[in-house]
């Protein structure tokens, strides 16, 4: 827990955890530049090592806080007893729309950091890595997976469309807004299509 962050006031937290988030998003770590992210947020260079030892620092406090706040929203907006598999994962996508608000790049994060292999964060990132895993595996045996009995097709579904969600959520980033509506629709079709198959 970084104290001294958490002394500043809400919306100047929120503005140098956004910078951060979108510079490492979008260039993942190793080629992160806090150059970038004090133009990106208007936050001086200074003040990010004031709160912040170093780059490393930085990653691990922004990378933990994504996987906390987008736990807490999965658990808090989706998930009813008994939903269909298909139907939680849109649900998580329609969550990670809304999550945009208030950190538009944390989607986008979450990929990055799934994807991250730089060995100096690597090891910061394995614990709190490790718990949103577990807690979004814990969160997804809840839901009816229909005729897949088998546990070894539930896990090479999920990897279908994890990669199939992450695709299309990258290409989104690639507009200047991203078009949420049109991004809905599309997982929307796809998951249909998948369920279709299966």
């Amino acid at each position: 827990m970084n104290e001294k962050f958490y002394s500043l006031k809400k919306e100047k937290q929120d503005t140098m955890i956004n910078g951060a988030m979108e510079v490492f998003a979008k260039s993942g770590y190793r080629h992160a530049s806090t150059d970038e992210m004090v133009r990106v947020c208007g936050v001086s260079k200074g003040l990010w090592f004031h709160y912040f030892e170093n780059k490393a620092g930085l990653y691990s406090f922004v990378a933990s806080y994504a996987l906390k706040y987008a736990m807490l929203e999965f658990n808090m907006r989706t998930m009813k007893e008994g939903m269909d598999y298909f139907d939680v994962r849109y649900d998580m996508e329609v969550c990670k729309t809304i999550m945009m608000n208030k950190y538009p790049y944390l989607p986008l994060f979450l990929i990055s950091i799934a994807k991250e292999d730089d060995e100096e964060v690597a090891e910061v990132l394995r614990d709190p890595l490790s718990r949103y895993k577990e807690d979004m595996s814990e969160l997804m045996q809840s839901a009816d997976y229909g005729k897949l009995l088998d546990h070894e097709d539930h896990v090479l579904l999920a990897d279908m469309v994890d990669h199939t969600i992450d695709a299309l959520m990258t290409e989104g980033y690639r507009t200047a807004v991203f078009p949420k509506e049109r991004y809905l629709d599309s997982v929307r079709k796809h998951l249909r299509a998948l369920k279709r198959l299966l």
